[in-house]
Formats: C-alpha cells, structure tokens, sequence
C-alpha cells in the first residue's frame, strides 16, 4: 500500500511539473499578476490532487485543466466585482451621510439664524402690531378673540396682522435670497 502511495505521488510530481508552468502562465495572462496566478496554480492543483482519478489515467488533460484555471480566476474577478461594489456602496452612503449631517446643521444654523430675525424683525414692529401678531400667531387666538382682548374692531385686527406678515415677507424673503447665495 505504501508503495502504491509513493507511486501516486510521484506520478502526481511529473504531472504537477509538466502542467503547473502553463497553469501559471495562462492564470497570470488572465490576472495580470504573477502571485495570484501562482495562488491560482496551486489552487487548481489542489483540488487534482484530490481527485486522482481525473489525472491518473489520463495523460492529455490540458484542456480540463485550463477551464478549471479559467473558472477560479472567474471568481476571482466575481469576488473583486463585489468587494467593489461594496465599497462603492459603503462610499456613497458616508458620503450622503455626511451631505446629510452637514445639510442638517446648516439647516439647523439657518432655522436659528431666521428665528433671530423673525424675534428682531417683531421688536422694531409698533408694540401694538407685534402683540397683535403675536396673539394670532404664537398664542393662536382668533381674530375675534384678539378684537375682543384689546377691544378693537376685527377688521383692525386682520389689518395689523397682515402688515406684520408683509413685513415679515420682506425680511425672510431677504434672508433666504442672500442664504442662497452664500450656500
């Protein structure tokens, strides 16, 4: 038994001599790189050496033995396509994170920045406009209910209410125009 063995091994050694140089060649043909085709190389002969009956008996294996190198070189280049993919993938969504986080504290910076504007804007309105505005606006009373409040007619009230919002329009309009800019 043990001399059968060694025969085998032996035969495999001529065979592994032979046919390992044109593995290696046509896998760094494919690959483009001389240690992968010799991990390649190894690879298709590791999987021959366990199955002995493919290579035992037939002598003229080449073209076997070619489509086996071309196979794991094909998934090599399946593997790099996902591994590529991946990081594409992984790439772009740190970058939108970022785009997003950035977006969202400038989104935060700017809703600051018009609140400021909104609160200056109200103080350098008459005192009566701004407490108008700010009883429809902030503390959501009615028209009648503010008519009623300051005992004054609704038709003042729609009145003030409506010139604190156009100058409002302005300066928010005003502020978004130069935020545009600067963006």
């Amino acid at each position: 038994m043990e001399n059968n063995d060694k025969q085998i091994e032996l035969k495999f050694q001529r065979f592994f001599t032979v046919n390992f140089p044109k593995v290696k060649n046509f896998a760094q043909m494919l690959l483009k790189s001389e240690s992968d085709a010799e991990d390649v190389a190894q690879d298709v002969f590791c999987k021959l050496w366990l199955q002995p009956e493919l290579w035992l008996n037939n002598e003229e294996l080449d073209n076997y033995i070619f489509i086996m190198t071309r196979n794991i070189v094909l998934n090599i280049f399946k593997h790099q396509q996902v591994e590529q993919e991946y990081q594409a993938e992984v790439i772009e969504k740190t970058f939108l994170y970022e785009l997003t986080e950035k977006e969202e504290i400038l989104n935060n910076v700017y809703y600051r920045e018009m609140l400021l504007i909104i609160q200056l804007t109200l103080e350098k309105m008459p005192k009566r406009r701004r407490l108008i505005f700010e009883l429809s606006r902030f503390r959501g009373l009615s028209h009648k209910e503010i008519a009623d409040k300051l005992d004054v007619s609704i038709r003042t009230i729609e009145h003030q209410v409506y010139l604190a919002l156009i100058e409002l329009k302005k300066v928010l309009l005003f502020f978004i125009f130069f935020s545009n800019i600067f963006k």
